[in-house]
């Protein structure tokens, strides 16, 4: 990903989502989104989650505070400490081009627990 595409995804969720904070790890660029919301049936209903954008991968690495119980059962994930906080990772594989917009990605990585 180029450090311009980069900006410009930061950029836009910033855009679409309150309270969006973003800081630097080397090269990484990381934003943190307070609260995105999983689809109807999981508990809990929202949680902060972070978007890591590295200019050596094709698309953002996406963590979760949490994970959501789907009808009574926790999916599979893993943890991994980030920007010097622990997240929580899940495996899913997602198409995604720098012609989608960071919306796009983070919206289609929580229809995940749909």
């Amino acid at each position: 990903m180029t450090a311009e595409t980069i900006e410009h995804l930061a950029a836009e969720l910033k855009e679409n989502y309150r309270g969006v904070m973003n800081a630097k790890d080397g090269t990484l660029t990381l934003v943190r989104l307070p609260e995105v919301h999983f689809p109807p049936g999981c508990q809990p209903a929202s949680t902060e989650a972070l978007v890591v954008f590295d200019p050596a991968k094709a698309k953002p690495d996406f963590y979760l505070r949490v994970i959501p119980s789907i009808r009574g059962a926790q999916p599979q994930h893993g943890t991994a400490m980030v920007g010097g906080d622990n997240w929580c990772s899940y495996s899913y594989n997602l198409r995604w081009t720098e012609e989608h917009t960071a919306a796009q990605f983070v919206e289609a990585m929580l229809r995940r627990f749909a």
